[in-house]
């Protein structure tokens, strides 16, 4: 019975299970999917926060599927290694196609969390988490448009043997907002270290989201140039005005303090994060992994080892090298303390060049004895038997302390993301914010200088201070560069690629229709 529940789950439910937002009255009776709804037959808030940590805690899904197809990320095959049936190359060099395991993955995660949203949302019995519930459902609902442009949906779970209603982009943006505000309406506002519980400044942040991407999700298929609406770009100001958290100085050090501590061991202390998954090894709420940010790129030979893995592309390390910058002064790329120094050998951010042992004075090799020097040039297929082990800049977003277990929590939203969403929303047209104080703020607390607040210097600043956590795909479709040529991809890409296929299975429901072109 358990393999024909989860045959069921995987052809059918998974890709029809959303509910419209009048659900919440409904008695649900269906077959519960495998692996859904935590124990029995009902889902709880922790297992749906689970979900949301699903869809991070794997390298690539969000982060695999929304960095890699921009220009920050490769992933290049290094001899008979990293090649996945290119799975990384296809996904830097926009060939992808409906079988590809990574989007189906992710696929299959946001559905089964906005199916336990649901769960929850027909039991009157956990009414206190209803307006969690949203949020996260709403969450969801925002990386299935973002990524897949539709959301199927059900108006009643009591007969499932009836094909899933399928909304539309625009349809689902309506939904996704009246789910937000009413999340807003009933949520607390954050507790301070109180970021890993869903919070008024997470629904906030949300709206504003939803609220800046609306020309996308609401517009043409395939468009890359869109008209932004005022009241859109005034709501998105108003969400920021209104947030309680704010950025994190340093103690008042214009260096990488305040920047770092979003992602060291002791981050779940940072007012600045506004939503994170909570990671602490061996505790029954923990939900969060950061770990693979530095296991995925860190050579084999390297404290903490790693997989010898993806990179950061040249062309995007060379946003930290604007402005009259000099390499290693942006500490967002190149950060140490004598502790880092002396427990890896080197900086975290982007690694570049001679690698250190642990105490930074005796060098790495490989492991065929050559010195492990991190270049700049990456092919996407690497050859060279020296350049397989040491082609590449390699990461380390979160600071390590425990290298057997991560001990940071992770990330979803922090307030220098939102600043710089609202001086977006001011240079287009919005009132209230102000785009140059914004702009002056974020850099000045990393002590760089003030460069004049455009929409070109904004997109930089996002690239520079929100690499690799998870929003640079979105960022590039909204300004209208992610099918622009790149440093590894030399070829303007077809329209189809601003969405990911609905994976095969899911065209099984008859409602569902494959996204143009593929």
């Amino acid at each position: 019975m358990k393999s024909l529940i989860k045959f069921i789950y995987c052809s059918v439910i998974a890709l029809a299970v959303v509910s419209c937002t009048d659900l919440e009255e409904q008695a649900l009776d269906g077959v519960i999917p495998e692996g859904a709804g935590g124990s029995g037959t009902s889902a709880d808030l922790s297992g749906l926060v689970g979900d949301v940590a699903a869809l991070h805690n794997e390298w690539n899904r969000n982060l695999g599927v929304q960095e890699m197809p921009g220009d920050a990320m490769a992933g290049p095959t290094r001899g008979g290694d990293w090649d996945d049936n290119a799975a990384l190359r296809q996904i830097h060099a926009h060939t992808w196609a409906p079988d590809h395991p990574w989007i189906g993955a992710t696929f299959n995660v946001l559905m089964t969390g906005i199916y336990n949203a649901d769960l929850i949302l027909n039991d009157s019995s956990q009414s206190s988490d209803h307006h969690a519930a949203k949020l996260l459902k709403a969450y969801f609902y925002f990386h299935m448009m973002d990524k897949f442009g539709q959301v199927p949906y059900r108006d009643s779970y009591d007969d499932m043997t009836l094909d899933a209603q399928v909304y539309t982009r625009a349809e689902a943006f309506a939904i996704a907002v009246s789910l937000a505000t009413d999340a807003l309406s009933g949520l607390p506002e954050k507790a301070s270290g109180g970021a890993d519980t869903p919070n008024k400044d997470a629904a906030r942040m949300l709206l504003a989201k939803l609220h800046l991407n609306r020309a996308v999700f609401t517009g043409e298929a395939g468009a890359t140039s869109f008209t932004h609406d005022a009241a859109d770009m005034t709501a998105v100001i108003d969400y920021v005005n209104d947030m309680t958290s704010s950025l994190n100085q340093g103690n008042g050090t214009a260096d990488g303090t305040g920047y770092w501590a979003n992602f060291d061991k002791d981050n779940d202390g940072s007012n600045e994060l506004i939503w994170a998954l909570k990671v602490e090894p061996g505790a029954s709420d923990s939900k969060g992994f950061t770990g693979y940010y530095w296991r995925m790129g860190q050579h084999y030979n390297q404290t903490p080892g790693g997989w010898n893995g993806p990179v950061m592309v040249g062309e995007y390390y060379d946003y930290f090298l604007e402005n009259g910058v000099a390499d290693g002064d942006d500490p967002r790329a190149t950060w140490s303390t004598p502790e880092i120094i002396s427990m890896m050998g080197n900086n975290v951010g982007v690694q570049r060049g001679q690698i250190k042992k642990p105490g930074g004075t005796e060098d790495v090799e490989d492991r065929k004895g050559n010195k492990l020097i991190y270049t700049k040039e990456v092919p996407l297929v690497v050859l060279d038997p020296v350049a397989i082990e040491s082609a590449g800049f390699r990461t380390i977003k979160y600071i390590p302390d425990d290298f057997d277990n991560a001990n940071a929590d992770y990330a979803i939203y922090r307030m220098a993301d939102a600043m710089l969403m609202r001086a977006e929303a001011a240079l287009l047209g919005g009132s209230g914010g102000n785009a140059q104080a914004d702009l002056d703020a974020v850099r000045a607390r990393v002590g760089l200088g003030s460069i004049s607040a455009s929409l070109d210097n904004v997109y930089a600043e996002r690239a520079r201070e929100l690499w690799w956590e998870g929003h640079r795909r979105t960022d590039m479709v909204r300004w209208g560069t992610f099918l622009s040529s790149k440093e590894l991809k030399p070829a303007e890409s077809d329209s189809k690629y601003l969405l990911f296929p609905i994976p095969a299975d899911a065209l099984i429901n008859p409602n569902m229709n494959q996204n143009p072109g593929y």
